[in-house]
């Protein structure tokens, strides 16, 4: 292959996260980029497993790179990076971060730009260090809830599913990935557990999440909207939290 040839597609100075990596040869690794302009991308980081190699700041963790690569095939070869931006996150919120990737790994298309996507990955980021436990958590939620809009999953917080009637802040509605929100009837309530009053569903479509039953509600709604959409895709970490004793 000769570089710069039009064969050959270039992108410079993109801003990338590392979402996973595995070990190629002895000396190499390659590295699953999320990128803001071009999607998920695979680059092979040829040496960059050798003490002195200028490409082995592709493996510190926690990290807005800016990233060159080169290549016409889906593999491309990684040419230049450096980090723009670290964000040092306690073990605790180290587990977001892995969540966010296994998220990221098996829901979107290789080569599918999604900035509103990537921009909120980077708003939890920012968060993962010294924010708040309440704060990281509606980040979280909102990054869960773009990404469900952005590839086309997106929900009808505002609307009933059954009748378009709008959601009532004094009612309780059944979720159903498929349809929507489900009115309830008061003596469906006592023997269905799957329910969420108006107002919460209400206060997540606004992103009002300050509320403890709100964030308790946001957090169960987007749990059964992502385990519907990714089907059989186990998640490793939540796996990983069980045997730890910690609720994912």
């Amino acid at each position: 292959m000769i570089w710069g040839t039009t064969l050959d597609k270039k992108i410079t100075l993109e801003p990338s996260f590392v979402i996973h990596t595995r070990a190629f040869s002895e000396t190499s690794l390659i590295a699953d980029l999320f990128t803001r302009n071009h999607g998920k991308l695979s680059v092979i980081a040829k040496g960059a497993r050798r003490p002195k190699s200028k490409l082995k700041v592709i493996q510190t963790p926690s990290s807005l790179f800016s990233v060159s690569c080169l290549g016409k095939n889906e593999l491309k070869t990684l040419i230049d990076c450096e980090i723009t931006e670290y964000f040092d996150p306690s073990p605790e919120s180290y587990n977001c971060l892995v969540y966010l990737n296994e998220l990221l790994s098996k829901l979107l298309e290789k080569e599918d730009a999604h900035e509103k996507i990537f921009d909120q990955y980077l708003n939890v980021c920012r968060f993962l260090k010294d924010a708040d436990k309440n704060e990281l958590e509606i980040n979280l939620r909102m990054f869960e809830f773009t990404l469900l809009k952005e590839i086309g999953y997106g929900l009808d917080f505002i609307n009933e599913a059954s009748s378009r009637k709008k959601i009532s802040e004094l009612s309780t509605y059944k979720f159903d990935p498929t349809l929507g929100f489900l009115p309830l009837l008061e003596s469906d309530v006592v023997t269905d557990k799957n329910h969420f009053s108006g107002k919460d569903i209400l206060n997540f479509s606004k992103g009002n999440l300050e509320n403890t039953d709100s964030r308790k509600a946001s957090k169960q709604i987007m749990r059964q909207a992502l385990d519907f959409h990714l089907g059989s895709k186990s998640l490793k970490i939540r796996e990983y939290l069980s045997k730890k004793g910690v609720q994912g």
